[in-house]
């Protein structure tokens, strides 16, 4: 039997999208937040890994801030195959949604250095990091 990763939480893409968001605390301590897309076939839709991340860290901790906030990695862990062949199609570097991008452009209100940091794959080799103020 499939997991229900599969069949249920990302059965709209089967593409899983993991984010990390890095915190600093006033004492300079960095935590990271985990998150993972969540893809309900329901009319509020989908959770993307960004804002799963962020809900995750306000979860914990009540106390952390967007001055706190430092920056969010995005990868993709999953290719889909196309044309029935094994052709991979390019997820990374994955760049927020539009509304992702409006979440983070709300952190950025108070911490203007929030940057976005990609990758060409899941090696890891090749890292992007953007500051939110270059998405156009």
């Amino acid at each position: 039997a499939a997991h229900e990763l599969d069949t249920f939480w990302l059965r709209k893409t089967g593409k899983a999208v993991l984010a990390v968001l890095i915190t600093r605390d006033p004492d300079g301590t960095y935590s990271y937040w985990r998150g993972l897309n969540v893809e309900v076939s329901m009319p509020t839709g989908t959770l993307c890994a960004e804002r799963n991340a962020i809900g995750n860290a306000l979860a914990a901790d009540q106390g952390v801030h967007r001055k706190d906030m430092l920056a969010v990695a995005v990868l993709s862990v999953t290719v889909q195959p196309t044309n029935g062949n094994h052709d991979v199609v390019a997820l990374n570097p994955l760049d927020p949604c539009g509304a992702c991008m409006e979440w983070l452009k709300k952190i950025s209100e108070v911490n203007p250095d929030f940057k976005v940091l990609t990758f060409t794959s899941t090696d890891c080799e090749q890292v992007y990091v953007t500051p939110i103020g270059d998405y156009g």
